[in-house]
């Protein structure tokens, strides 16, 4: 279906494999993040913080910037089958909606005095985002 694309983004298991170990790790971070507010200990959740926005441009957004190359699943996935151009679109507006709510994370944590729940909220936005569209994805565009 999908020949230019590497074999673990066009197969379903091992693809649902890969959006599953960004999920979990992502799901790890705030837990620690949580707990580290509670205890008010704010100079170990801001690094907490910063390797969670590392861990989603690294994993989570690199994906999302393989799948939108040129010959990448998406590109192949509308030109096999052009009635998956609106779906392509909305998974396309997921990995930017993510990609903005990284970039509000940075601005955040630089700021002079970060809000840290908030900086929590926005961690849990992106696992909310990625979570649903990594479902849709899978559903719409992978061989089972």
């Amino acid at each position: 279906m999908f020949e230019m694309v590497g074999p673990a983004l066009r197969k379903f298991d091992s693809h649902k494999a890969i959006h599953d170990a960004g999920l979990g790790g992502a799901k790890e971070r705030i837990e620690g993040m949580r707990e580290l507010l509670e205890k008010k200990e704010y100079d170990h959740l801001a690094e907490e913080i910063e390797s969670f926005i590392e861990f989603v441009e690294g994993k989570i957004i690199v994906h999302a910037d393989t799948e939108e190359e040129d010959e990448g699943l998406y590109t192949i996935a509308v030109k096999n089958d052009p009635g998956l151009h609106d779906k392509v679109q909305h998974l396309i507006r997921d990995h930017d909606l993510m990609r903005v709510i990284a970039d509000k994370m940075k601005h955040e944590l630089g700021g002079e005095k970060p809000d840290y729940q908030q900086l929590i909220d926005f961690a849990n936005s992106v696992i909310i985002i990625n979570e649903i569209h990594s479902r849709d994805e899978e559903e719409a565009l992978l061989e089972k």
